[in-house]
C-alpha cells in the first residue's frame, strides 16, 4: 500500500483497507480477484498490487480492459474461475428480492473465498445514517441520494447472506469494523465540506488522521459495516480466526479529536448557513422595495402629467377646468400621501437592511474566530497527541531495558 492511499476519504479507506486485510490473511499468492460493483478508481487493486483484478459493474465508460459490464445476479464467468470475489457497499443498492441471487452468483464463481462488506440492518446503523443524512438535509434541504437509496431498498438482512453462502457449501465468518457514531460524525464533516469548500484542507487532514491512526483499532460492538467472509477450506477459516482483523489498540486521543472536530465544523457550518439565508432574505426584501419605488415613481409621473394637462386646459379657457382641477387635487393629494407612506416604508426597510448587514458582519467575524479556534485546537491536539506517543514509546523502551537488566541480574545471581 502506498502512502498516497492514506489521503483518500476515510469512508473509502474503511472499505478497501478492510477487504485488503482479509484477503492478505488468507495468504493467497498473487490471487485472481473479481470485484463486483466496483467503482472507476480501482482502489482495491491499489491496496493489493500483487493481485490480478477484474472489475464489474452495470455501466462503464471508455475502453476498459480490466472492466466487464455485468449484472451481479448473472455473472458471465465459469464456476470457481477466480480465487476470490469481493463486493463492497453493493448489496444495499440491490433490490432486496435480488440480493440472494447476487450472493449465490458470487459464491459460484469463487474458488477460495468471497468477501462482502455492507451496512447491515441494525438499529445503530439506521441511527448513524439518519444522523449523517440530517447533516446533508440541514445544509441542502433534501436527502443525500445514496442514503436515500438505502432507505428505499432497505439495509442488508445478514441472515440471508449467511444462509446463501452456507447453501453453497461455504463456511462463513463475520467481522465488524468502524464505530457507527464516529462514521456519522466524519460523514457529516464531508457533507459540510461540499457546502463550504474552504474547509476541504481541514477535512482532508481528518481523513489522513483516521486512516493512519484510528482505522486499525476502530472496532466496536456497534460497527457501521460488517464483513462476511465465506471460505471453502477449513485452513482459511482457521487463519482468519487466529488473526482476526481490526484488533489493534484503539487510539482514544485521535478518536476524540475527530469527534470534536466534526462537532465544531457542524456548529460553524450552521452559523454560516443561517447567515447566508438571512442575507438572501434581506436581498429579496430590498428587491421588492426597489420595485415598489419604481411603481410609485411611475404613478407620480402620471399624476404630474395630468396636472400639466389641466393647466393647459385652463389657459385655453376650457369651461370644465374647475371640476377637473378639483378632481386632480384629490388625486394629487392621494398620490402625495402614498408617496410619503412609501418613503417611510423605504426608510424603515433601509434601517432594517443596515441592521441585517451589521448582523451578517458579526456572524462572519464570529465564524472566522470559530474556524481559527478549531484550527488552533487541531494543532494543539496534534502536538499533545505526538507528545503522548513519544512518552509511550519512551516508557516501552524503559520497560524493555528494565526487563533486559532484570534478566541479566537474575542470570548473574545464579552463577
Amino acid at each position: 500500500m502506498t502512502s498516497m492511499l492514506l489521503d483518500i476519504p476515510f469512508d473509502h479507506y474503511q472499505r478497501y483497507a478492510a477487504a485488503a486485510h482479509l484477503l492478505q490473511a488468507l495468504e493467497l499468492e498473487a490471487p485472481s480477484v473479481l470485484e463486483v460493483g466496483a467503482n472507476r478508481q480501482r482502489l482495491l487493486g491499489q491496496f493489493l498490487p500483487r493481485a490480478t483484478f477484474l472489475y464489474t459493474d452495470l455501466h462503464v465508460e471508455g475502453d476498459e480492459r480490466d472492466f466487464v459490464v455485468a449484472d451481479a445476479t448473472a455473472l458471465p464467468f465459469a464456476e470457481q474461475q477466480f480465487d476470490a470475489v469481493v463486493s463492497l457497499d453493493v448489496l444495499e443498492h440491490i433490490p432486496a428480492a435480488l440480493r440472494t441471487r447476487a450472493i449465490a452468483e458470487m459464491a459460484r464463481v469463487a474458488g477460495r473465498a468471497v468477501i462482502v462488506g455492507f451496512p447491515p440492518q441494525r438499529p445503530w446503523v439506521e441511527q448513524a445514517e439518519e444522523e449523517a443524512n440530517g447533516r446533508w438535509h440541514e445544509l441542502f434541504g433534501e436527502d443525500y441520494v445514496w442514503l436515500q437509496e438505502h432507505k428505499e431498498f432497505g439495509l442488508v438482512e445478514t441472515s440471508e447472506v449467511v444462509q446463501t453462502f452456507e447453501a453453497a457449501g461455504m463456511e462463513v465468518l463475520r467481522f465488524g469494523q468502524g464505530n457507527a457514531s464516529l462514521w456519522a460524525s466524519l460523514m457529516g464533516a464531508h457533507f459540510i465540506k461540499v457546502k463550504f469548500p474552504e474547509l476541504e484542507p481541514l477535512v482532508e487532514a481528518a481523513d489522513r488522521l483516521y486512516n493512519s491512526r484510528v482505522f486499525a483499532g476502530d472496532h466496536s460492538d456497534e460497527p457501521y459495516r460488517e464483513y462476511y467472509v465465506a471460505v471453502r477450506r477449513d485452513a482459511d477459516a482457521a487463519r482468519l480466526r487466529a488473526d482476526p482483523p481490526f484488533q489493534a489498540r484503539s487510539d482514544a486521543e485521535a478518536t476524540a479529536l475527530l469527534n470534536g472536530l466534526a462537532s465544531g465544523l457542524r456548529a460553524l457550518a450552521l452559523r454560516a448557513h443561517n447567515a447566508e439565508c438571512e442575507w438572501e432574505s434581506t436581498a429579496r426584501m430590498l428587491d421588492a422595495y426597489i420595485a415598489d419605488l419604481a411603481v410609485a415613481k411611475r404613478e407620480w409621473g402620471a399624476t404630474a402629467e395630468y396636472v400639466h394637462q389641466l393647466q393647459a386646459a385652463k389657459d385655453q379657457g376650457d369651461v370644465d377646468w374647475q371640476a377637473r382641477d378639483a378632481a386632480s387635487q384629490v388625486v394629487l393629494q392621494r398620490a402625495q400621501e402614498e408617496l410619503r407612506e412609501l418613503g417611510e416604508v423605504v426608510a424603515k426597510r433601509e434601517s432594517e437592511l443596515a441592521q441585517a448587514d451589521e448582523r451578517l458582519q458579526r456572524e462572519r467575524e464570529q465564524q472566522a474566530q470559530v474556524r481559527r479556534d478549531l484550527e488552533r485546537k487541531l494543532e494543539d491536539d496534534a502536538v499533545a497527541y505526538a507528545r503522548s506517543r513519544r512518552r509511550w514509546a519512551l516508557l516501552m523502551l524503559a520497560l524493555t531495558i528494565g526487563g533486559l537488566l532484570a534478566g541479566y541480574l537474575a542470570a548473574q545471581a545464579t552463577l
